[in-house]
């Protein structure tokens, strides 16, 4: 499997799904199981691989922004989200990560664990047999260094549509307002 081949399949999932999260994880594992094994494990080695492209602390710091405090493996059930939304998405969260609030429409569906797995069950319902990796082999930490979201002022600065969105929906947690309390 190619990079190619890989996004075809995640962003036709999408389209197919459409805004519904979990209707994509659902066409997504049916396309998987639509796979040869080897291919299943292709798929999951690139899956890790997008998944780690997005360990870095400004995509953290401005998800965290968008969804309010979280834990690592939190992060990782928004690193799947954010690669479910496709190549072009991902690229532009990396490139702009205060880009992320284009995905504020979906945000209730980035902590959801719709897509952690799917390879492993594809690959069940091909083989009888689980994948035989042990799961992501990524860094241990975020890439990057991360920002002080308590700092209203630089966050402003560094994440002016994030911040814009959060002055329009009051009920999201603000860091420089917990740091306050």
């Amino acid at each position: 499997m190619e990079w190619a081949v890989f996004w075809r399949i995640v962003e036709g999932a999408r389209a197919e799904g459409g805004s519904d999260s979990e209707c994509v994880a659902q066409v997504l594992l049916r396309r998987l199981r639509a796979l040869a094994p080897k291919e299943i494990e292709q798929f999951e080695e690139f899956w890790f691989q997008a998944q780690d492209e997005l360990y870095r602390w400004p995509i953290r710091d401005a998800a965290t922004l968008l969804l309010g405090p979280f834990d690592d493996d939190d992060f990782l059930a928004v690193q799947d989200w954010i690669v479910s939304h496709g190549r072009r998405t991902m690229q532009r969260v990396q490139a702009d990560p205060d880009s992320l609030v284009e995905l504020a429409p979906d945000r209730h569906n980035a902590r959801i664990d719709w897509f952690c797995g799917l390879p492993i069950e594809a690959h069940i319902a091909a083989t009888g047999a689980p994948l035989a990796a042990d799961g992501p082999s990524g860094p241990d930490t975020p890439g990057g260094t991360p920002a002080d979201l308590t700092d209203e002022s630089r966050t402003r600065q560094q994440f002016p549509r994030l911040t814009a969105y959060l002055d329009n929906n009051p009920w999201i947690e603000r860091p420089w307002e917990c740091a306050a309390s």
